[in-house]
């Protein structure tokens, strides 16, 4: 695909898009959040995610912040203390390839990968739509199929990204300001004060494995 003229505005909506389509399409994310691994917080906490990944990857700022392999690091430690979960089948090295070749590829005006990931998350989440339908319903009409087949599987790119990765956090009609319980890299904090059981002994909390 040839090259577009583009802006900065353009850019950042399509790349946004793709990477909330990636994140909503990245299985070990999606159950921690359905599952609640993360607590009452888990969608509070799927959305803090994508939001430092787009402070983190801004075209205003020339460049991205971090590199592949240091996003790759970040989502895995990321999930394993906020959701405690450890990434066995690497698949955030996908995750990180994926988001940083599409912030390259947009930048230059080439939205093909984003597009592509964006109609994919889009088909998945209109078959397991027509899934829960058949499951509830016992089968699904001729009528409800035609609607749902003639309704827009794609929404612009902005309206896209500005959407909630997997429903609104408990409590919030609209998007959350405020900062993360701990930002995407960040070390836990220093003076983190441990836990004494009943026999006085010290819970040693599991630290972030990297390789």
């Amino acid at each position: 695909m040839s090259e577009q003229p583009t802006t900065i505005e353009i850019a950042t909506a399509e790349f946004q898009a793709g990477a909330t389509a990636i994140l909503r399409s990245w299985s070990a994310l999606k159950t921690a959040v359905e599952s609640e691994w993360g607590g009452v917080a888990s969608k509070e906490k799927a959305e803090f995610l994508r939001s430092h990944i787009f402070e983190a990857f801004d075209y205003k700022k020339g460049k991205a912040s971090i590199d592949m392999y240091e996003l790759e690091d970040n989502l895995a430690i990321y999930l394993e203390e906020e959701f405690s979960i450890v990434v066995e089948d690497e698949s955030e090295k996908e995750v990180a390839r994926l988001i940083t070749e599409m912030f390259d590829q947009c930048g230059n005006g080439n939205f093909t990968l984003a597009r592509e990931v964006v109609a994919k998350a889009n088909a998945a989440a209109q078959a397991n739509t027509k899934k829960a339908m058949v499951q509830s319903n016992g089968e699904l009409d001729e009528d409800s199929d035609d609607e749902m087949d003639a309704s827009p599987t794609t929404n612009s790119a902005q309206d896209y990204a500005g959407e909630y990765l997997f429903g609104a956090p408990a409590g919030q009609a609209q998007r959350v300001s405020k900062g993360p319980v701990r930002q995407l890299g960040e070390a836990a904090p220093a003076n983190a004060q441990p836990e004494v059981d009943d026999d006085g002994f010290t819970t040693v909390p599991t630290k972030g494995r990297r390789r």
